[in-house]
């Protein structure tokens, strides 16, 4: 699987079939057991030792928003923290805290600076683990469901926010997710995975519309569908066996 820059690779599939671990792997997060991986056309394979020039150039965003940010710490010290253990100058820190809370649209920036986690939304919460990943310019980022513990009301604006801002710095993104309507709609390729292998790859909109797995065309079949007329009708509960009568 290859991801450019400015491209958004959904990864779907039910949960365990190894959608998190493919892209803490990517990030080097937990070891490499088989495979290769390639960074800017370098091989990261079996690197070790100082990775700090990698860190910087791939972020995470976490899953759970209300345990990513440490509650100890103010919103100011979060975002700063990654320039820091990246030795940027005071001013090189502030200029960048500002345009980073104002990119999430967290403004007016003073006022959240000096808060901390628990006096947030959990929406507001994922705003700052977007900003802190963004803050030392990726040009990778993991997105790891990073709506799925939101309330319905600002999952789309999250993910709206997120797609804009990937517009702006032409960032390559893993989007990790089991929902299929966001894969479509914020994904230009998809890759399904299915006990720990990507069993179907393709186009976004070429793979939900034509799937050719069984395992895709099962997960398609799970989707909710308005119509009520569907509730009569049978699916299939194991892939390539008929529907039940």
């Amino acid at each position: 699987m290859k991801i450019n820059r400015g491209e958004t690779v959904a990864i779907v599939g039910e949960s365990g079939s190894g959608k998190t671990t493919l892209g803490r792997t990517s990030l080097k997060l937990v070891p490499l057991t088989s495979g290769k991986i390639f960074f800017e056309g370098n091989d990261i394979s079996d690197l070790k030792g100082d990775l700090k020039w990698f860190r910087k150039k791939a972020q995470i965003i976490f899953q759970d928003p209300f345990m990513s940010l440490n509650p100890y710490m103010t919103i100011r010290n979060i975002v700063e923290e990654p320039m820091i253990v990246h030795n940027y100058s005071q001013e090189e820190r502030r200029k960048k805290l500002e345009q980073a809370l104002k990119d999430v649209r967290m403004s007016p920036v003073e006022e959240y600076l000096p808060k901390y986690p628990y006096m947030l939304s959990g929406g507001q919460r994922q705003r700052i683990g977007i900003a802190r990943a963004l803050v030392l310019d990726p040009v990778f980022i993991v997105a790891d469901e990073p709506v799925s513990m939101i309330d319905a009301s600002s999952r789309a604006e999250i993910l709206y926010l997120f797609d804009g801002l990937q517009d702006k710095y032409g960032m390559g993104v893993m989007y990790i997710t089991h929902d299929l309507a966001t894969a479509k709609y914020f994904s230009d390729y998809i890759a399904v995975m299915y006990l720990g292998k990507i069993v179907e790859f393709g186009k976004a909109l070429h793979v939900l519309n034509e799937p050719v797995h069984p395992y895709t065309q099962m997960l398609l079949d799970a989707v909710p569908d308005p119509d009520p007329a569907n509730r009569f009708t049978n699916r299939a509960v194991i892939p390539g066996e008929p529907p039940s009568q």
